[in-house]
């Protein structure tokens, strides 16, 4: 009989009289974790999703996190490696993470980002497979294990070879649009916190990265203007090495909104009965914001203190008081203004009728609009939509961030179709080593459920303008439109190319391949010397001898702030089927067509040519009487050559119209321009959005040679 080699080693000693000593027993090891390790056979295409097919997937519970383990194509953002999309439950779903991925901080402070070049199957000491990712990031060794520890948990442990003096290992984690909370601060923090947590929600998912190390995070979110975005959080290691898990749950239950106790039922309708689409916001005198919630069944949402009604009829629900009501649809239709007074019981009934003003033959047009496949927006494709139709936007361009959009399904589930046209655009939003600013490349194609969204879009990543515009024409866009041209943090395309209006010229990297400039921003609606600025650009890329079209465009990221269609483009396009509306305004955005405007809509018809040093002109302008109209300019070049003051009483219709007579001694460009210095009303959350409006440049041949030649300004 063959004994067991413990009892053995007994019998020895006992009869060598030997004195006995227990051996140790190793420690249990701890039993293996219920989670595998999957690849990919499907591009991820939710909202925030990113993933390609042979991209890794390590599946604990119901929970999986997806790693980036192909190579990153040529001019996309380098992720190999990285944590770039978490599922909770079956399905692809959009998730509060852009990326989790180390870095390396030096003593400058300076993020040197892990990308890997090798992601590898490593055990894990719970006896699972997990994944490696190992990289030299100029010149440190970084090895990053990632292992499944439990149902909706995981561990990274992280070394590091080499690290310089002062240096140490760091988390980069994007959480995109996501709130982000961190121990003792709420999410609208930002600079540094010492915190053991961080957590990550959106989408009814919370991320939660822990440490047992002290750990301080940083953010440093983005202000432009009133406005802020959001931003990547770096967490700071102790060292060489840092251990972090992370849970993924469902998100607690937002708190039940409490009991309103009053309704308005709401009905606005145009002169021939039909139902009209239409942005409503409330107001309070003397109280906070009202929250208005909209009864399910209608057609619309809410948000903020606003509704957005698609079929111009709805039950709005308020606490008892009295409200300021404003519905508007955009600035080319009247306004209604009323203040109700609600009770418990029976809905008050508030009905009023709204009509057109503006003449035909024009398309509004928003060609800069952001939704939630855009890192720092959460409005949904069937918000977007919304929010354009009951805005007055006939046409609209989806151009989310180095991301393919189209927002025609919603359209077509909304049942709008009759209301808008929509293109397939991208905002080709520049990264890398060296920044250029952001640019819209449309109309795209759609992409397939075969493309991963992230390799459909035209290089962004490391290279430069000239390249940028190549990939983005090579993708099938024929309008390029330079976005924001003049906006911090080094996002603006002419002050990155140190463009100067005054002599038009600029650094070597500057490309002239566009057709339009937004000179108009949504960010700049209460900064008028902003958008000055804008039509002093035109007249500077006049003395390179480029001709393009101005555009104004909200760049909307959201719905309470940054409102669709503040400002819009007029494009005058010729009479067509309603399916070539697309082809109709892109021809009117390269023949310079357009009227930009924030209230008030300005033409200017050329009368004469001006070859014989006279050039006469007819301005028009033409508002709604609720938008404020107090001065037109006329521009000669990049100057106020006249001005009127406009003092007739606001009414539906022309406010404005003259024959103006410039006397020319050499080419020129001429605008035509109108303002207030009063706000406009309560359409919008800013207290002081101005009304603004203005052409696109005019092109003056004054000696006939084919070419308009502007001299610098003196």
């Amino acid at each position: 009989m063959r004994l067991a080699p413990a009892l053995v080693a007994f019998s020895v000693c006992t009869s060598m009289g030997c004195r006995w000593h227990r051996r140790r027993r190793a420690p249990p090891r701890p039993p293996p974790v219920s989670s595998r390790i999957e690849v990919l056979d499907r591009a991820r295409l939710a909202d925030h999703a990113y993933g390609r097919v042979g991209d890794l997937r390590l599946v604990a519970g119901d929970v999986a996190l997806t790693v980036a383990a192909r190579p990153d194509e040529p001019g996309h953002r380098p992720v190999m490696g990285a944590v770039v999309d978490v599922d909770r439950a079956d399905g692809d779903q959009p998730d509060p993470l852009l990326w989790w991925r180390p870095v390396w901080i030096d003593a400058a402070s300076r993020a040197h980002p892990m990308v890997a070049a090798l992601v590898d199957l490593a055990p894990c000491p719970n006896r699972n497979v997990g994944i490696v990712r190992t990289a030299t990031v100029d010149g440190v060794s970084l090895r990053s294990h990632l292992c499944a520890i439990g149902p909706g948990r995981f561990r990274v442990r992280t070394t590091a070879r080499d690290l310089p003096a002062g240096a140490t290992l760091a988390d980069d984690i994007n959480p995109g649009s996501a709130s982000v909370r961190v121990e003792g601060r709420d999410e609208g923090w930002e600079g540094t916190a010492p915190t053991p947590w961080i957590e990550l929600t959106e989408h009814g998912t919370t991320l939660r990265f822990e440490t047992a190390d002290a750990a301080v995070a940083r953010r440093n979110l983005v202000h432009i203007a009133a406005e802020t975005f959001p931003s990547a959080v770096t967490w700071m290691a102790s060292g060489a090495s840092s251990d972090r898990t992370l849970t993924v749950r469902a998100a607690d239950p937002a708190p039940p909104p409490p009991a309103a106790g009053a309704t308005l039922r709401l009905s606005f309708d145009d002169p021939t009965g039909a139902d009209v689409p239409v942005h409503v916001m409330f107001a309070r005198a003397g109280g906070p914001d009202p929250q208005p919630a909209l009864d399910p069944r209608a057609h619309g949402f809410a948000s903020g203190r606003s509704v957005y009604l698609l079929d111009g009829h709805g039950d709005v629900s308020l606490p008892p008081g009295e409200y300021r009501v404003t519905a508007s649809r955009g600035t080319a239709w009247t306004l209604h203004r009323s203040t109700v007074t609600l009770a418990p019981g029976a809905p008050t009934e508030l009905r009023a009728t709204l009509r057109p003003v503006l003449p035909p033959g024009w398309i509004a047009a928003d060609l800069h609009l952001h939704s939630s496949p855009s890192p720092d927006s959460r409005v949904t494709l069937a918000q977007r939509v919304g929010s354009l139709v009951c805005n007055g936007i006939d046409f609209a361009v989806a151009t989310d961030h180095n991301r393919i959009t189209d927002l025609s399904p919603a359209v077509r589930a909304a049942g709008l179709d009759h209301a808008l046209v929509t293109a397939i655009g991208d905002e080709v939003t520049s990264a890398g080593a060296t920044l250029w600013g952001h640019f819209n490349a449309f109309p795209l194609p759609p992409v397939g459920e075969a493309v991963a969204p992230e390799d459909a879009v035209p290089p962004y990543y490391g290279v430069d303008p000239a390249a940028l515009f190549a990939g983005a024409r090579a993708a099938g866009a024929t309008i390029l439109q330079v976005n924001h041209p003049r906006m911090p943090p080094s996002i603006g395309y002419f002050d990155l190319t140190r463009f100067d209006a005054a002599t038009g010229r600029a650094s070597e990297a500057f490309s002239e391949g566009f057709d339009a400039v937004e000179a108009f921003n949504g960010i700049w609606l209460e900064t008028p010397a902003k958008v000055r600025e804008g039509l002093v650009d035109l007249v500077g890329l006049a003395r390179r001898g480029m001709r393009v079209a101005a555009t104004g465009n909200s760049d909307s990221h959201r719905l309470v702030y940054e409102e669709a269609g503040y400002p819009r483009t007029w494009v005058h396009v010729a009479q067509g089927a309603r399916a070539t509306l697309g082809e109709r305004v892109y021809a009117g955005i390269r023949r310079g067509e357009t009227s930009v405007s924030s209230g008030p809509f300005v033409t200017m018809e050329n009368l004469t040519d001006g070859r014989d040093g006279v050039l006469v002109v007819r301005i028009t302008v033409t508002a709604p009487a609720w938008v404020p109209v107090e001065r037109v300019e006329l521009w000669r070049d990049d100057m106020v050559a006249q001005r009127w003051n406009v003092t007739a009483p606001a009414t539906d219709g022309v406010r404005f119209d003259v024959r103006a007579v410039l006397r020319l001694e050499r080419d020129a460009v001429v605008t035509a321009w109108a303002e207030a210095d009063a706000p406009l009303p309560d359409v919008l959350p800013y207290p002081d959005a101005r009304a603004i409006g203005f052409t696109s440049p005019r092109y003056i041949d004054r000696d006939g040679d084919g070419r308009v030649t502007i001299a610098p300004r003196p």
